[in-house]
Order: structure tokens, then C-alpha cells, then sequence
């Protein structure tokens, strides 16, 4: 496995119903070339005027992911989990914070869902090394990536 550069994905995805979801990166093909994410962040593009309540939870993973299964370490498809929630009554906070399993290579499609959020257009960033990947090392990622545990 050789490092190259470090690249950064970004963007914006509408959240309505509480759900979005959005296809960031589609297979090329060359699987001997991925990216392993070194950082994820989300926020909001506006902060809601008033007493409202605003939650986020998103998830990075290899393949869709349906609603109501949202961060499952035990499901291989997913390897990144973002969340924060603030109370606007008494202004409680969760702070964000992302989860990035390390042992992962993205060498074909990288989803980013959002589930049980609150309504509203979300900014996000997620920086990316880019990794050259051997045949051997290259069939091992794609094994894990279809493999449950």
C-alpha cells in the first residue's frame, strides 16, 4: 500500500423528513486506486431562529444504508458516523464528533447518508488520502467491503 496526496470532498445534501441521501463518490473502475478518510464534518448551512431543536446524524459507508439501521459498527458498509444535537429550549449540547474506522480504502462507491435529522440543507467536508492499492491488497478491500460480520 503506497500514500499519495490528500484530497477534500465537499458539499451540500438537503435533508427532508428527517432523511438524505446522496451517492458523493461512483465507481470508476480502478480499483488498484482509493481514498482513506482521515476527517468528516457536517454542519448546518443556517442556524434555526428560536427555541427549535436540531439534531444531526450522518453516516459514510460503502453502500446505501436504509433508514432506521443508522449507526451500526457491526455493518461492514459503514466505517464513519458523525453526531450533534442542540436543545434549544435550555441550549444543551452534544458536541460533534466524528467516529473514522481506520482500517478502511474506499476503491469504488463512498454514500453519505443522513438519518433522524432535522430538516435543512447541511454543509459537509470529509479530507481524503489517496492510497495505490496491489491486486492483492485491492481484492482484500472489496472482500471487506461486501463481507457482514
Amino acid at each position: 500500500m503506497k500514500f499519495g496526496k490528500l484530497r477534500t470532498l465537499r458539499g451540500q445534501i438537503i435533508v427532508n423528513g428527517g432523511v438524505a441521501r446522496k451517492n458523493i463518490i461512483v465507481a470508476d473502475g480502478l480499483v488498484n486506486y482509493g481514498l482513506q478518510i482521515k476527517s468528516f464534518q457536517v454542519w448546518r448551512e443556517t442556524v434555526p431562529d428560536g427555541a427549535g431543536n436540531v439534531s444531526v446524524n450522518a453516516i459514510l459507508s460503502l453502500d446505501t444504508i436504509s433508514s432506521g439501521t443508522n449507526m451500526n459498527a457491526a455493518d461492514n458498509r459503514q466505517f464513519a458516523w458523525f453526531q450533534m444535537a442542540v436543545n434549544g429550549v435550555d441550549g444543551g449540547l452534544i458536541q460533534p464528533y466524528t467516529i473514522i474506522d481506520p482500517d478502511h480504502i474506499i476503491n469504488r462507491d463512498l454514500f453519505l447518508t443522513v438519518d433522524n435529522s432535522t430538516d435543512g440543507i447541511l454543509n459537509y467536508l470529509i479530507e481524503a488520502q489517496v492510497v495505490e492499492l496491489s491486486d492483492d491488497e485491492a481484492i482484500i478491500t472489496i472482500i471487506k467491503e461486501t463481507s457482514q460480520s
